[in-house]
């Protein structure tokens, strides 16, 4: 037990907290070095390790609290009264069982035991091996650790001690005081774990947007990585990794790996950067001796995704197709991703279709999911519609594949109901239009109707009738369904166009981007009337 004089501490209450001074350094606990002749076993030396240890983090937190300015301004309104009304130690540590503990509720709770130590309510030995204020302790020191490392200039390459703080605030204000480096692991580290903690998150976009250290291209693909496997999209960080790549690829670069990763996160992010697109494209058509068959699948499913084909696109295509071959893809998942990407690219041959439309082929897929399923029947509508001889193979009506259920995206919901609930102030009849059209093509049009020349409804069966008449499909593209960075309809959707052009079909896209859900009803009504007079006329 560490020795406390009866100077040890000299507690002020202050709206129920203390402000605590170390009279000395004597006042400091004093801890006593085990003796290693006694004749204690290994048990007993580990125990009293233990106990030493546990002291020296208790006397560490009471000192903690001597180095806080003002404590009066820490407040924890849900506990507040029950700390108040807490009469002995049991009452008051039973209060901070449990896990999530902030150091701000630890700090108040040592500083009430510290002050009723200092006025002899209460001894130190009563409390001090309890295991809830050994925990509150190590929150304590843990926190101050990482401050004082900071503060002089100790920066660890682990960085898990602002991992391990439990308050989001916490960790976030830390991040403006590490390295770049340092904030490219910790977001590399969030990702591994799958920690969405919004707040450090958008810290650290803060502070790695606002430096100026360089970052390498390894860090850009850590970084892009990380906000594709978290879901945290920040346009400015998008801009800062951009252009730092850019920089990057300007240098002798060898692993095509990195620019791989790039691409294959561009993709996920739905990022449609036009420049970098185009710097990354020159970079694979210099350098293709260099890369490795999945780096050029990444470069051309990302392009598909994003609807995109870079200023070289021939001459790249012409250079690169003869390597993207079913051998080289080794998998047929990837080959089906392959076919399925040259489709949306407009960039499939009949063969090339035909071989996974192939039943021998579809077998070897199984068991297929809904993604899987949704690319086949893509590529089956492409065979169908944009090929005029196509002879090869199809999928069957009756085969599973095409027993697909497409819910409704609930984020969408809001966007369709306003815009369907304008159209029906234009066109009053419901008879006069389909909802929720399945087109057997992997997707549906959100509305389908008929209008003459002047823009009049009419019943579907004068579509074939009428010389004038306009089978009109309305797509709502919603955030999900359209590219960040330059903001266009993503691959998939520009596909859902070609498909129904060649149907017949006029096209009245409603992006989000042009149509406000919540604005009056009278000024969506007159944007939804003159797209309509536009695609008619």
């Amino acid at each position: 037990m560490f020795k406390i004089t009866n100077a040890f501490l000299r507690g002020n209450r202050n709206n129920g907290l203390v402000r605590l001074n170390l009279l000395s350094s004597s006042s400091s606990p004093q801890l006593k070095k085990p003796n290693t002749t006694s004749a204690f076993s290994e048990n007993e030396d580990t125990e009293q390790s233990n106990k030493l240890s546990n002291r020296s983090m208790v006397a560490a937190a009471f000192a903690s609290l001597n180095s806080m300015e003002n404590n009066s301004g820490i407040k924890t309104p849900q506990t507040d009264v029950k700390l108040s009304n807490a009469t002995n130690i049991e009452e008051l540590l039973s209060i901070s069982e449990g896990t999530g503990i902030s150091r701000r509720y630890a700090l108040k709770v040592v500083s009430i035991l510290s002050d009723w130590s200092a006025t002899g309510k209460v001894n130190i030995s009563d409390f001090e091996s309890d295991p809830r204020f050994i925990k509150l302790c190590r929150i304590l020191t843990k926190s101050n650790q990482l401050t004082k490392n900071i503060k002089n200039g100790s920066r660890s390459e682990d960085l898990s001690t602002v991992l391990s703080v439990t308050a989001d605030d916490e960790a976030a204000k830390m991040v403006a005081n590490i390295t770049l480096a340092q904030m490219v692991k910790v977001m590399s580290t969030l990702s591994q774990k799958k920690r969405r903690s919004t707040l450090l998150l958008r810290s650290l976009s803060y502070n790695i947007t606002r430096s100026t250290d360089q970052l390498d291209l390894k860090q850009c693909s850590d970084l892009l990585y990380s906000m594709a496997t978290l879901n945290f999209i920040d346009d400015n960080l998008l801009s800062r990794v951009a252009g730092d790549v850019a920089v990057e690829l300007e240098k002798q670069i060898k692993k095509s790996s990195l620019i791989g990763s790039i691409l294959t996160s561009m993709g996920l992010l739905k990022y449609k950067n036009p420049a970098l697109l185009d710097s990354l494209s020159e970079w694979i058509l210099k350098n293709q001796s260099l890369c490795r068959p999945q780096d050029v699948f990444s470069w051309l499913m990302t392009l598909a995704v994003l609807n995109y084909k870079p200023h070289n696109w021939e001459k790249m295509f012409q250079v690169l197709s003869p390597h993207i071959t079913i051998s080289e893809a080794r998998k047929p998942s990837v080959w089906l991703d392959i076919v399925w990407s040259l489709v949306l690219l407009d960039q499939a041959t009949e063969n090339q279709i035909s071989t996974v439309l192939d039943e021998s082929f579809l077998k070897q897929l199984e068991p297929v999911n809904l993604s899987t399923k949704l690319k086949l029947i893509n590529v089956d509508a492409a065979a169908e519609y944009l090929f005029k001889k196509y002879e090869g193979n199809r999928i069957s009506l009756n085969s599973i594949i095409r027993d697909i259920t497409l819910a409704p995206a609930r984020d969408k919901n809001e966007m369709v109901t306003a815009v369907l609930d304008t159209l029906k102030n234009l066109i009053s009849s419901d008879k006069l239009v389909k909802t929720r059209v399945d087109t057997g093509c992997g997707f549906f049009i959100d509305a389908e109707f008929v209008l003459d020349k002047n823009c009049t409804p009419l019943p579907f069966e004068q579509a074939k009738m009428n010389k004038n008449a306009t089978r009109v499909a309305l797509l709502i593209f919603d955030y999900h369904d359209m590219c960040r960075g330059k903001i266009s309809p993503t691959g998939t959707n520009d596909f859902a166009i070609r498909l129904l052009d060649t149907r017949g079909y006029k096209i009245l896209t409603v992006p989000l981007t042009e149509f406000k859900s919540r604005d009056k009803l009278v000024h969506r009504a007159q944007y939804l009337e003159a797209k309509l007079k536009e695609i008619v006329n």
